[in-house]
């Protein structure tokens, strides 16, 4: 058995020398290795396929539910015990905060929830989420868990924890979970962690641009309504190009 283990190995490793010269040529070269390799060991056989099923025993109305954009598979990236899987079927779980992978090979219904220890960072709907260790602050709101991340500049990142409540309702005499979402928001800026779900929290973060933040949200009052996620973004996006401005 170890002399075909061997054997194989032998095999991907000159399969690999062979087709090296072609990936490095392609604009996406890492992808196209990762792909490769995967296909070459069989993608059954992945590692990230492991995990405990995973079922949705929540009862809930229309399209109302625990996921991130919505209960259904999405094409994503995930890293997964230092290796980058592409073009995997995945759905971010907020409530319960997992990730949730149609496995590779497996029928459509099918689904795991992969290792939150195991897993470093995925892409889902454009956006990027990494996960975040308690022990990188004292904050006690900063739990451990994934993370949307959008980076401003090197040394300053906006971090969204992505979070849905419950609650219990009736409807024609039948119960249903019904899910609301309720978002928090950090700021890394100069090593440092920072809560910042309100207007005050930022200013004292930012105390030079405290007009500046102002005259923002009093002039983006809809969108704060509409979608705060976005708000929120383009908030310190402001603020790094007026940081970028004075500090010239």
């Amino acid at each position: 058995m170890k002399n075909h283990k061997k054997h194989f190995i032998c095999i991907l490793i000159f399969g690999f020398l062979l087709n090296i010269s072609n990936l490095y040529s392609q604009n996406n070269k890492e992808e196209s290795f990762y792909n490769w390799f995967d296909n070459s060991i069989g993608k059954e056989n992945l590692s990230i396929n492991n995990g405990p099923a995973y079922k949705d025993t929540y009862v809930t109305i229309g399209d109302n539910n625990m996921y991130y954009v919505a209960n259904k598979f999405m094409k994503g990236n995930v890293t997964y015990d230092g290796q980058i899987y592409y073009d995997l079927n995945i759905k971010y779980n907020i409530f319960q905060d997992q990730l949730i992978i149609n496995p590779i090979g497996e029928s459509k219904y099918s689904s795991i929830a992969i290792i939150q220890d195991k897993t470093s960072a995925f892409s889902i709907n454009g956006k990027n989420f990494v996960k975040l260790n308690k022990e990188v602050s004292a904050l006690p709101q900063l739990t451990t868990g994934y993370y949307e991340l959008t980076v401003l500049r090197e040394g300053f990142n906006l971090y969204t924890k992505h979070f849905k409540k419950i609650e219990s309702k009736t409807q024609d005499y039948k119960a249903y979970s019904y899910f609301t979402e309720d978002n928090t928001y950090f700021i890394f800026y100069k090593n440092v962690f920072y809560t910042s779900n309100s207007k005050s929290e930022i200013i004292k973060i930012f105390p030079d641009q405290k007009k500046q933040i102002n005259d923002f949200y009093a002039m983006n009052r809809e969108i704060r309504k509409s979608d705060n996620d976005q708000f929120m973004i383009n908030l310190l996006k402001f603020i790094n190009t007026s940081l970028s401005i004075t500090e010239k």
